[in-house]
């Protein structure tokens, strides 16, 4: 484990140079870790750093702009309402959402999806819906329209049994936020207790669920959304990341890379919750 100084000096020399603007591996994820830096240690540099960050996709991003939730559309407009919605980023400076909001709504009502997964498809889309419509989007009405459009995809997906395995925890774990907004509650419970009964949800097998997240972030989304008791996996996992050697480490972004590595460190110390984890 890299002490967080040379951490934060890795990613304020790297974060700009950083071409790719997304969640998951670039600006965007780098920024939201500036953001909670800034609060722990008051010092409004590190705050200024996010916000050039900010702007930089702003100015990088088009209306071309892919709707991927890893990379694309989906993942940076999800990241700038958690920024919003924990008080890092004022009202008037989320203007972007108009911009998100059509792209995101173009993809769902107008353009094929790739799959079913988070990182990709159709799911990764619907959880930019729901956390706008959780947010700041709550009475936008092309938003509601376009989860009930994905929604109704989803649903008829799994009473046709056409739901691949591979996909089955990403579709599960949209149903189960899909749930938690009053509109949908009653009307996609069926589809949510359905998911249930899939094997791979019954019965988890924790280490092939959401591959693309390491050992810790797993077993912290699995708590969460299996309502599992992982304590005790959690902290052995947590004696095993602070032992890690990460000096071959090469990526900056919020999934794996030192962005990620930072965030995880703020939680280790408890200076953050590990709410921010259900971003990925």
């Amino acid at each position: 484990m890299k002490p967080i100084e040379k951490i934060v000096q890795t990613l304020i020399l790297n974060g700009t140079l950083t071409e790719q603007p997304g969640l998951f591996y670039g600006k965007t994820g780098i920024a939201i870790y500036f953001f909670h830096y800034a609060r722990l240690t008051g010092n409004v540099i590190f705050q200024d750093y996010a916000m050039d960050l900010l702007e930089e996709i702003r100015e990088q991003i088009t209306v071309a702009e892919s709707a991927r939730y890893d990379t694309g559309i989906a993942g940076i407009g999800v990241g700038y309402e958690y920024l919003l919605q924990n008080g890092f980023i004022e009202a008037e400076s989320s203007d972007l959402f108009d911009d998100f909001d059509a792209r995101m709504h173009r993809a769902a009502m107008y353009e094929p999806y790739p799959d079913l997964s988070l990182q990709e498809g159709l799911t990764g889309w619907g959880h930019y819906f729901i956390n706008r419509i959780q947010g700041s989007g709550r009475k936008i009405f092309k938003l509601h329209e376009a989860l009930k459009h994905i929604a109704k995809e989803l649903a008829l997906r799994i009473e046709r049994n056409a739901v691949p395995v591979i996909d089955q925890p990403d579709v599960y774990r949209f149903f189960r936020d899909l749930i938690t907004l009053s509109d949908f509650t009653k009307k996609y419970a069926d589809s949510f207790k359905q998911c249930r009964q899939w094997k791979c949800i019954r019965k988890p097998e924790l280490s092939k669920l959401f591959p693309y997240l390491n050992d810790l972030q797993r077993l912290y989304v699995c708590q969460d959304y299996f309502k599992m008791d992982l304590s005790e996996e959690i902290e052995k996992e947590w004696g095993i990341w602070k032992e890690m050697d990460n000096n071959q480490q090469a990526e900056m972004g919020l999934l794996n890379g030192y962005a990620g590595e930072a965030m995880l460190q703020l939680a280790s110390l408890n200076q953050i919750d590990s709410s921010w984890m259900n971003l990925l």
